[in-house]
């Protein structure tokens, strides 16, 4: 059976490239959807296995959003499962702006993406399954364990926004499971991702690290691997659920 998969926030080297990848070697057929249309279409024929594709997709925009799925599926099939990956961090190097100091633009930008977004794409992929069910059906947030903890260095904005992305998965999970779908959150610790760097640069990292039991980033790998496992089928009786990969940075 065919069982296709759409991943936000899916171009470069990051999370949502990564679970793309992932997906694909458990044999899924991915619609690689990011704002960089190019850089989804490479990831898309990169994969493993035959008939991937890559979309342009602005999550903040709910038309756009609606004409992913729409391309998406003209060309695949119904979507089963809904990776919610796209995300920001507006911060300098190094330093997030303080309560008092972050710019309100900022504050609604950072909402806009990270989760006014998984917002308009859970809202479009349930709409769609009403009308046309999917067996195996999943919904995957990525959150973070800021989201739990508070922001490192500031960062009030990128925190409220994951705590914000926990409150809605909860939420989706009573509604999806009558359609027999799960849904699910992952809240990363550090990931070694082109995201972590625009605000840790490569050096600048090393206190962290020394609070790490591990003494070292997680990678993306390692949180594409869970993606894969959520999809499975191994996972359909894993609803509501906030699955912590931190390496026991944050341990509760």
């Amino acid at each position: 059976m065919n069982r296709v998969a759409l991943v936000t926030g899916a171009a470069g080297s990051g999370i949502g490239a990564k679970s793309c990848a992932s997906l694909a070697d458990a044999g899924f057929t991915v619609a690689a959807a990011d704002i960089r249309g190019d850089g989804a279409k490479e990831v898309a024929a990169a994969l493993s296995g035959s008939g991937h594709l890559g979309l342009t997709v602005d999550v903040t925009d709910e038309a756009s959003v609606h004409t992913a799925f729409d391309e998406a599926e003209a060309a695949l099939g119904p979507v089963a499962v809904l990776v919610c990956s796209a995300g920001i961090m507006i911060a300098p190097p190094g330093k997030s702006p303080s309560i008092t100091e972050i710019d309100p633009a900022d504050w609604d930008r950072t909402f806009a993406v990270n989760t006014r977004g998984p917002f308009f794409c859970i809202r479009e992929y349930l709409a769609r399954r009403r009308d046309t069910p999917a067996q195996g059906g999943r919904i995957i947030t990525l959150s973070s364990a800021a989201a739990q903890s508070g922001g490192v260095r500031g960062g009030a904005d990128y925190a409220a926004s994951k705590a914000a992305v926990l409150a809605l998965t909860k939420t989706v999970a009573r509604e999806a499971a009558e359609l027999g779908a799960t849904a699910n959150a992952i809240a990363p610790g550090p990931v070694d991702t082109p995201l972590f760097r625009e605000m840790w640069p490569p050096g600048s990292e090393s206190g962290l690290i020394d609070i790490m039991p591990f003494k070292r980033l997680i990678e993306p790998e390692e949180i594409a691997a869970l993606v894969a496992f959520l999809a499975s089928d191994a996972a359909a009786n894993i609803s509501g659920s906030t699955i912590d990969i931190n390496g026991g940075y944050q341990m509760r």
